[in-house]
């Protein structure tokens, strides 16, 4: 009978063995491997060490400055300009025929004659706008100026002095740099025959209203007087 007993417990022992294996190789494949069988993209690895790079893009949709981008070359055609000192006020194109007063001076670029023209050093120049009486890129180059603005200006060829020597200064194809200060704009008659009279010199319209004036009554003093 006892061994009747142990033959049987180990008969059950032997199945519970049996049940357990399972349910242990389940256990183990859930808590060591399940991620192997998960679908690729529900698979996270964390990388034990972050590298990161920095690179560099220029926008090539953004142009150069056309004031640094200028080329001292037959190629070049426009005019380029750069604020030194913007002013307040009135401003250079406002309106038609404007009476404006500029300061300026001149030199020439890229160039074995690279001194400063002293012949162009203007300390004051009157003139109206439209009227070519100033170089026409200078003049374009000074458009939206405000009173007191100081501005650099760079002419090419074909709006400057061209392919000839101008007064035996300029040589031909000069690209010329000005350094140009906007010192007035007039804006009613009484200002523009302001300006002019600065411009002329108020010793000089003395002295011609003088001589005017004495022009006017010599014919009488020569003839001994006035007579009634």
């Amino acid at each position: 009978s006892t061994l009747h007993s142990t033959i049987q417990n180990t008969i059950v022992i032997s199945s519970k063995v049996k049940m357990v294996k399972p349910t242990a190789v389940v256990l183990a494949l859930l808590a060591t491997g399940a991620g192997a069988f998960a679908p690729a993209s529900s698979v996270h690895r964390y990388p034990t060490k972050i590298q990161s790079s920095l690179e560099v893009v220029e926008d090539e949709s953004v142009e150069a400055d056309p004031y640094d981008a200028y080329e001292t070359s037959f190629k070049q055609k426009k005019v380029a300009t750069r604020d030194v000192k913007v002013g307040s006020g009135y401003t250079v194109g406002d309106s038609e025929g404007q009476l404006l007063k500029l300061k300026y001076t001149a030199k020439l670029m890229d160039s074995k004659f690279t001194a400063d023209l002293k012949a162009f050093n203007v300390d004051g120049m009157v003139f109206k706008t439209g009227q070519q009486r100033c170089l026409p890129g200078l003049e374009e180059g000074i458009q939206g100026m405000k009173i007191g603005g100081v501005r650099k200006v760079r002419v090419p060829p074909n709006k400057g002095y061209g392919d000839q020597w101008y007064r035996g200064i300029v040589p031909p194809s000069s690209h010329l740099e000005f350094e140009a200060e906007l010192v007035d704009i007039a804006q009613n008659p009484a200002e523009e025959f302001n300006l002019k009279l600065e411009d002329f010199g108020y010793d000089r319209a003395a002295g011609s209203f003088l001589c005017l004036a004495y022009l006017a009554v010599s014919p009488f003093i020569g003839n001994g007087g006035f007579t009634n």
